[in-house]
């Protein structure tokens, strides 16, 4: 029998690279985005609490009001701008989030611009949408990745009416500015789009002492048509915990929270007390947690500098570096290579969408003995590699 057009999206290359780890054991795993670090006994006690005090039943399909309430209250003392429970929908997981907003706003006959590099979940659910994604990528600079809005207005189309991206970017860690924003906001104008805008990693982000990036929810302009996706995931070392949040319009709000009721129906109320302690007293964790990934990044992108044939542009957020390495036109096959003879995974990345190839994907949230040694093996795994000429 025939199955939907959903059944034939393909397998995450990711997860194919973790899969193949999984049959040479003592490979080290940077292909994840988590820190090897367990979450805070602070927030394990939070989730114990509230099983004693019996947060096990049905909650609201938007979530708990306290945690709504918590989340409204950070995001106004973070970006300066007054947001009300009724803009907030818990959701079980980030990628929960992203799924009700792009079903809220495209399906079939649609299409949807995604700026690539970027996690394929993206991809993947617009698809699942019956919605078409084109993919249009950030430019590659000597010193990093830039929003190219000529590529937006070329891949424009009559029936685009949504533009989704993420700040800061996994893979690449690229993030935008107020001023990137401003732009990006004023192209939806234009054009009658919604934007959604994952700011799963806006907490982890590095210079001139900042500690949250920016976002399209500071403009006045943007907040009717901007759905913002969000985790506690990243930030709270939360990933198994499958607990994110949406902001969105008060008139979409509800829907988000209605369509969340046919796929899962509500966030586990044991992980939404954890995320409201989380976030209630989480700030001296996220300091400490942020100078970590900045000393980890330094050393990444230092050691990686030190390889010939590779470029590697510093990321201003997220925790991962995203090298070049050039000549490289076959990033799955030097991913497995990687796995099979130097017990290190990576992430290839074509699995990351246009503008992927030739790069791969390492994460540096990980404890610093194995990121040294994962970036050794890195290194000859890709002498190696480029010198029996594999990837020309």
């Amino acid at each position: 029998m025939r199955l939907a057009p959903a059944a034939s999206i393909a397998p995450s290359r990711i997860r194919a690279i973790a899969a193949l780890a999984d049959e040479h054991p003592g490979t080290l795993r940077l292909f994840y985005g988590e820190d090897t670090l367990p979450t805070p006994d602070f927030i394990k006690q939070a989730a114990h609490a509230a099983i004693d005090s019996d947060r096990t039943y049905y909650t609201p399909n938007p979530g708990y009001p306290e945690l709504r309430d918590a989340i409204a209250h950070q995001y106004q003392q973070l970006h300066g701008v007054p947001i009300r429970r009724e803009e907030v929908v818990v959701t079980a997981s980030g990628m929960m989030a992203i799924h009700l907003a792009v079903e809220a706003t495209v399906g079939p006959g649609d299409s949807a611009l995604v700026v690539t590099p970027l996690w394929p979940n993206f991809v993947g659910a617009i698809q699942v949408a019956g919605a078409e994604a084109i993919e249009v990528p950030l430019a590659l600079e000597p010193d990093g990745f830039r929003l190219d809005l000529d590529r937006l207005e070329s891949a424009l189309r009559s029936n685009t009416r949504l533009l989704a991206l993420a700040s800061p970017g996994n893979p690449t860690g690229w993030t935008a500015s107020l001023d990137d924003w401003r732009t990006l906001v004023a192209f939806c104008e234009r054009n009658d789009l919604w934007l959604l805008a994952d700011g799963v990693y806006e907490r982890i982000v590095f210079g001139n002492n900042a500690t949250i990036a920016p976002s399209p929810i500071e403009l006045p302009e943007a907040r009717a048509r901007t759905i913002i996706a969000q985790s506690c995931s990243k930030a709270y070392r939360m990933t198994g915990w499958r607990v994110g949040y949406a902001i969105a319009p008060p008139e979409v709000a509800p829907t988000l929270a209605f369509l969340q009721e046919y796929a899962v129906s509500h966030a586990f109320g044991v992980a939404q007390e954890a995320a409201r302690v989380a976030i209630r007293d989480g700030d001296a964790f996220l300091a400490e947690a942020q100078a970590r990934y900045a000393r980890h990044r330094d050393l990444a992108v230092d050691r990686l500098r030190q390889i010939d044939g590779i470029q590697v542009p510093v990321p201003d957020g997220a925790f991962y570096v995203f090298p070049k390495l050039n000549g490289l036109n076959e990033s799955v096959a030097f991913c497995e290579s990687l796995v099979r003879e130097r017990r290190v995974g990576v992430a290839p990345g074509s699995a990351f969408g246009e503008g992927g190839e030739g790069h791969v994907r390492i994460c540096f949230a990980v404890d610093e003995l194995t990121l040294l040694d994962g970036l050794d093996r890195f290194e000859a795994g890709w002498r190696a590699f480029r010198d029996r000429g594999l990837s020309t």
